[in-house]
């Protein structure tokens, strides 16, 4: 087995148990063998961790033990949120960066996690966006609602839903799905940069698209390189093994750049000279929507590619002005 070198950031699946049954999930049932000591060794080298499953609180000792061999990262979990006032004291003393899952207008997952004050700094909101829940003004609404509970504001990170099994279709973003997604994107964000440049104003729920996209110029991505698979965020399972997609685990990558070229090449040798591939590798190369998703995020990047272009002064302004925002981690390729 070849072991994951020390890169920039890591993202560890810690296992598929969860404590919900979202319809729209896509992980498959997992063997559970707990983190393997010479891979938590390795963790040392890493200056981001991320958890993920499954419901990573559920694996609470191997996180507990991560912490303790990579004292020097900085840590990340995508939650759904159960218990979550039971770690946040674990958290806050290890600075944290807390993603909950929460999806807004018609949220799919029968729990909320936001039904009392929440004082926690470092915190984002991962929000699914499928057929049925791409509204971005009605998800906001929603949004606008839970941060009177709370108390603090909920930035609006959307991200799309890949269906790489049959059970998920009736989840499937139709191309009607993307065009609206899309045509909302491109409103909000023109609208973001008009009242910047004009009135000096931010819209902070519009602040999380700009930051994501911005992210996604940023990658610059080398054919080979995926969201999932890169050289500055590698994904592994407990035992340090690496696959193209942590939910499917199949096949193991060794080579994992080469291995994932060829398969890219053979599959979708459209991005071998596509003008976005930098931002978006290949989308989710094991969706059973490529093709649609593929369409979505050509266009979606390739007008945000434009609009930084002929605003970039004003992006940069924004950057510096800006402290960064916590971003979600979450497992699929997302806008």
């Amino acid at each position: 087995m070849e072991r994951l070198s020390s890169e920039t950031g890591i993202t560890i699946y810690l296992g598929s148990k969860c404590n919900l049954g979202c319809s729209y999930c896509h992980r498959q049932a997992t063997a559970e063998s707990g983190l393997d000591e010479d891979f938590l060794k390795t963790l040392k080298g890493y200056k981001f961790i991320r958890f993920i499953g499954g419901e990573p609180t559920l694996y609470f000792d191997e996180i507990k033990k991560t912490v303790k061999a990579a004292p020097q990262a900085d840590f990340g979990i995508a939650t759904n949120g159960v218990e979550l006032e039971k770690y946040l004291p674990f958290f806050k003393k290890h600075n944290f960066h807390v993603t909950v899952s929460y999806d807004g207008a018609d949220d799919m997952r029968a729990f909320d996690p936001f039904t009392g004050p929440l004082n926690y700094p470092r915190l984002a909101v991962s929000c699914t966006l499928y057929h049925g829940n791409c509204d971005f003004k009605k998800i906001l609404k929603a949004f606008a609602e839970k941060e009177k509970i709370i108390g603090r504001p909920l930035t609006f990170f959307p991200h799309i839903a890949h269906v790489t099994v049959t059970k998920d279709t009736s989840f499937a973003l139709t191309d009607e799905d993307f065009d609206f997604i899309f045509l909302q994107y491109r409103e909000f964000l023109t609208k973001f940069v008009n009242e910047y440049e004009e009135r000096g104003l931010i819209e902070k729920k519009t602040l999380g698209l700009v930051t994501q996209l911005l992210m996604a110029v940023k990658r610059r991505y080398a054919f080979g390189e995926t969201y999932c698979v890169n050289r500055q965020r590698k994904k592994a399972d407990a035992s340090g093994r690496s696959f193209p997609c942590l939910y499917l685990r199949e096949p193991e990558l060794h080579d994992w750049q080469n291995e994932q070229a060829i398969y890219i090449e053979e599959h979708f040798s459209m991005c071998r000279n596509c003008a976005v591939y930098s931002m978006c590798g290949a989308a989710c190369i094991k969706s059973v929507d490529h093709e649609k998703e593929c369409r979505f995020y050509k266009r979606l990047y390739s007008f945000f590619k434009d609009l930084y272009e002929t605003h970039k002064m004003t992006f940069m302004r924004l950057e510096n002005k800006n402290a960064p925002l916590c971003v979600p981690q979450h497992g699929g390729a997302g806008a």
